[in-house]
C-alpha cells in the first residue's frame, strides 16, 4: 500500500490507537511518528484516553493530543488519520466520530481477523498473518524509504515483544526473529524494553493475585473464568493495565485449554478477554460484539455480569470450544 502521496498532501497526519492502548498499538504509532517527522511531515499523536504508565518510556518528550478535549474544528477533509491495532470504530471513540464528521481520510492498520465495514473515507490496511501491527508498520516505513533510527526501532520492538509476549506467541516462523534481529541491530535494546513491559509487578498485585486465585471458577477443568471487579482494584490500588496480563498468566496451568477474564469497567459494562491454546475462541468474542485472533480475542460488553457468565457457560456447553 503506497500511502506516500496521501501523506504528503495532508494538512495534518493524525496517529492513534484503540482505547486502553497497549504496546502493539502504541509502539506502531510512535514508530511511524518518528519516521514521518524525519520527512518533516505535519504528524501528531492523538489519544482517546491516557496511555498506561508502563508505556511512558515510549511517549517521553512527545506531545499527545487529548481527543476528548479538542474542538472538532481542528480536523478537516484534508487530514489523514492512521489508527493502529484495531479496525473497530467502537474502540476509537470519540476520536473516530470527530474524524468522520470532518470528512478526514482514515486508515486502519491492523493484524486482527477482518470484519471490514463499508464506511465512507475508510481504508483498511490489514495483514492477518503479521505477528503484530508493528510488523505492518515496519513495512510502511520501508515503503517510504525511511531508514531505521534507534527511536523507530525501539518503538517497533516494543510492538513485537508485547504482542508475541516475548516470543511465546510467535507463529513458528523465522520472520519474527528476523524482524527482532533487524530492530536490535538498529538500536533497540531487548533487556531495557522487556523490563518496561513485563517487570512491573508490585506487592499489591501479588496480594491481589492471592485473593483472585481462590475465586476463579473452573469449567470442566479446562476453562478458567476470572472476574475482576472495580472494588477489588480500588482495594489493592491497581489500574486496569496492572491486571491486563492475568488472562495470560492462567494459561500457565498445564491442563487449561482456555481462560476468560471478565473485568468490570463501569456499572453493567465489562471488558472480556479470551485466551486459548487449541480452542477457537474468536467466535465467542464475536458473539459479544468483539474480535481479535483465533486464540486471543476480546470484547467490550454492556450487560450484567450474571448474563455474561450465563452466555459463556452456554458457549462452553453448546460449542464445546471447537478445537483446532
Amino acid at each position: 500500500m503506497n500511502i506516500r502521496p496521501l501523506l504528503q498532501a495532508a494538512n495534518n497526519i493524525w496517529l492513534s490507537t484503540h482505547k486502553s492502548a497497549d504496546g502493539d498499538g502504541l509502539g506502531s504509532e510512535v514508530a511511524l511518528f518518528h519516521a514521518l517527522k524525519s520527512l518533516n511531515l505535519p504528524v501528531k499523536i492523538i489519544h482517546n484516553d491516557q496511555a498506561p504508565e508502563r508505556y511512558h518510556f515510549l511517549l517521553k518528550g512527545l506531545e499527545i493530543t487529548d481527543a476528548t478535549k479538542v474542538d472538532q474544528s481542528v480536523f478537516s477533509d484534508q487530514d489523514v488519520a492512521l489508527i493502529f491495532d484495531t479496525h473497530d470504530p467502537k474502540l476509537c471513540s470519540p476520536l473516530f466520530e470527530s474524524l468522520q464528521a470532518a470528512g478526514c481520510k482514515i486508515i486502519f492498520v491492523d493484524h486482527h481477523i477482518v470484519f471490514e465495514k463499508k464506511i465512507e473515507n475508510i481504508t483498511y490496511h490489514i495483514n492477518e498473518n503479521a505477528s503484530c501491527t508493528g510488523e505492518i508498520t515496519l513495512g510502511i516505513i520501508k515503503n517510504l524509504s525511511i531508514p531505521l533510527t534507534t527511536d523507530i526501532a525501539s518503538a517497533l520492538y516494543t510492538s513485537l515483544l508485547f504482542d508475541t509476549q516475548s516470543f511465546k506467541l510467535q507463529r513458528d516462523s523465522i520472520q519474527v526473529f528476523d524482524m527482532a534481529k533487524e530492530l536490535i541491530q538498529a538500536g533497540a535494546k531487548h533487556n531495557q524494553i522487556y523490563h518496561y513491559l513485563f517487570d512491573n509487578w508490585t506487592i499489591n498485585k501479588m496480594n491481589y493475585l492471592s485473593k483472585l486465585i481462590s475465586h476463579v471458577r473452573y469449567k470442566n477443568n479446562e476453562i478458567a473464568i476470572i472476574s475482576i471487579t472495580k472494588s477489588d482494584l480500588k482495594e489493592f490500588n491497581l489500574s486496569t493495565d496492572d491486571v491486563s496480563d492475568l488472562v495470560d498468566l492462567f494459561m500457565l496451568v498445564k491442563n487449561l485449554e482456555a481462560s476468560i477474564v471478565i473485568r468490570e469497567e463501569a456499572y453493567n459494562y465489562y471488558k472480556l478477554s479470551f485466551r486459548s491454546r487449541t480452542y477457537e475462541i474468536l467466535s465467542w468474542a464475536r458473539e459479544f460484539g468483539g474480535g481479535g485472533h483465533l486464540y486471543s480475542a476480546g470484547a467490550w460488553v454492556h450487560d450484567s455480569e450474571d448474563n455474561i457468565i450465563k452466555k459463556i457457560h452456554s458457549q462452553i456447553e453448546t460449542k464445546k470450544a471447537v478445537a483446532i
